[in-house]
Parts: structure tokens; C-alpha cells; sequence
């Protein structure tokens, strides 16, 4: 992915944007008794929770907060299922207690337990929504693309995927420092690849995969970290055995991207080797 010039994506903060910032670090979870159907400053206290531990975006919230819609019933629901909660839809006090203690945590948001039996867990991630998404229209998911950023700064990379005119995105960003940034929901469709084929068969690629942009220049020049190696090789073991994603559809975006050529992704020095010994 071609990301713009950080001359381009990089702007003071607003006074608007220091105060969201302000209001985001003392959201806390709602009592619980919420339903579809109910409106008012619970319902609204709740989205902004789910917003904060990256079950649902800003833009979500704003077409109607207020309101426990569908939006915020999925968002509920994915939110109890990753906690291995019933999925009711429901916000009732298992899922308040699961909230307080995802909000109540230090850091990066706390995330999807161990799979029973699995050998990998799903690493710690940073929330970072992105308003480009959209639905998979139930397309299965059974394939990874690796890209790079094109850039060594992360920063300005998170900035650029998470600006609703850039119009792309990915489901998760690894840093240059091994920090791993979640984007889009795994049952979203995030906005990575454009024009695609999958062993030679045209396909809609964002519709069946998880993206995952690497923070590196592409040039094959810069080393990727050993820092990015580890997370990479923790998330993507995680999401391959999550989603049963067989081995062959981890692929790069130089591998799906048509006509041939058109990408280099994830870089001609990636270790594809070490990659696979980790995950297998």
C-alpha cells in the first residue's frame, strides 16, 4: 500500500480533537439492563465503551448516538462472543463485568482469550478504529495478505489509515517497536487490496482476507525489526489457526495484486522463511 508524504497527514491537534481525546480517557462501562430498542446517556455511554476498546468506530456512533440499534447489538454481541460470553445482544451484567475490566485495564486493550486447545493466543493490541470498512457480505475468511506501508514511520501510517479520505485501511498495523495496532474487526471487510486474484483466480480479496500492513518502506533495503518478526509471527499463528486459514493463502500483496507487478508487498527482503517455520 502507497501511503501519502508525512508532510500530508500530520496536523496540529485541534481544540476539538484535545478534548475527544480528553472525553475518550474517562469513558467508563454503563450499569447494566441495556437492550435494543433503548435510547438515551446509557445507551450512549455504552457506545462510546465499545468504541473504546474498538468494537465499534466514531463514525458508528455518531450516525445515531443514543440509540441501541443494529450496529450496537453487533458490536455487543461480538464483544461478548470474544469473551466467550452468550451472544444475546443483551447488556446484561456479565457483559458489564467483561467491559469494566476491558476499560479498567492499562494500555492496550485487552483482547480474545486463548483459543481451548490452540496453540497460539491472540497477542496484545492497541484499538485503533478505522471508519473505512464495510461489510463482507458473509464471505468466509481464508486468507492473510502481508503488506508494507511504504513508510518507517508508524505514526504517520496509523494517521493516514484512520483518515476517512484516504479511503484504505487494514485489519492490524505492526510498528517499527513490535506494537500491533487493530484497525478493523476480524467480521470486517478492511480496505487493503485493490484489484486482485487468488492462485490465479480473480477474486475479491478484502472480502475473504485480513490485511495486515507492516511498517517498513518496501525498498528491500530496510530490515524489517526483530521486534515486528515476533508479533507478526504471534499474530498471524493466532489468525491462521482462529480461522482455520490454510497455510498456501498467507500470501503478500505482490502475490494477489493484478496485473503482476503492480506490488512488491511485503519487500523483497521479508523473511517468508522464518514466517512459516513460526506459525507451523
Amino acid at each position: 500500500m502507497r501511503l501519502p508524504s508525512l508532510s500530508s497527514v500530520f496536523r496540529a491537534p485541534s481544540a476539538q480533537t484535545s478534548r475527544t481525546a480528553a472525553a475518550s480517557s474517562s469513558v467508563s462501562a454503563p450499569p447494566a439492563g441495556i437492550r435494543k430498542g433503548d435510547t438515551g446517556p446509557k445507551v450512549k455511554q455504552l457506545q462510546d465503551a465499545l468504541v473504546k476498546v474498538g468494537y465499534m468506530t466514531r463514525a458508528q456512533v455518531n450516525t445515531g448516538p443514543g440509540t441501541f440499534g443494529p450496529q450496537t447489538e453487533a458490536a455487543v454481541k461480538k464483544f461478548q462472543a470474544d469473551n466467550k460470553l452468550p451472544t444475546t445482544g443483551f447488556y446484561g451484567d456479565l457483559t458489564h463485568a467483561a467491559l469494566k475490566k476491558a476499560l479498567g485495564s492499562t494500555g492496550p486493550t485487552p483482547t480474545t482469550p486463548t483459543t481451548p486447545g490452540g496453540k497460539f493466543t491472540k497477542p496484545t493490541v492497541i484499538s485503533a478504529p478505522s471508519p473505512n470498512q464495510n461489510s463482507r457480505g458473509g464471505t468466509k475468511i481464508d486468507t492473510i495478505v502481508m503488506h508494507h506501508t511504504a513508510s518507517n514511520n508508524g505514526a504517520g501510517d496509523l494517521s493516514w489509515m484512520r483518515n476517512p479520505q484516504s479511503k484504505v485501511s487494514a485489519h492490524y498495523m505492526v510498528d517499527r517497536d513490535g506494537k500491533i495496532y487493530q484497525l478493523v474487526g476480524d467480521d470486517k471487510r478492511a480496505w487493503h487490496a485493490g484489484k486482485g486474484e487468488l492462485h490465479g483466480v480473480p477474486s475479491d480479496i478484502n472480502s475473504r482476507s485480513i490485511g495486515i500492513e507492516i511498517v517498513n518502506d518496501g525498498s528491500g533495503k530496510t530490515p524489517f525489526t526483530e521486534a515486528q518478526y515476533k508479533a507478526l509471527t504471534q499474530l498471524t499463528g493466532f489468525l491462521k489457526q482462529e480461522h482455520n486459514i490454510p497455510t498456501k493463502n498467507i500470501v503478500g500483496h505482490a502475490d494477489v495484486a493484478v496485473p503482476k507487478g503492480r506490488k512488491t508487498d511485503p519487500a523483497p527482503n521479508f523473511d517468508w522463511n522464518r514466517l512459516m517455520r513460526g506459525i507451523s
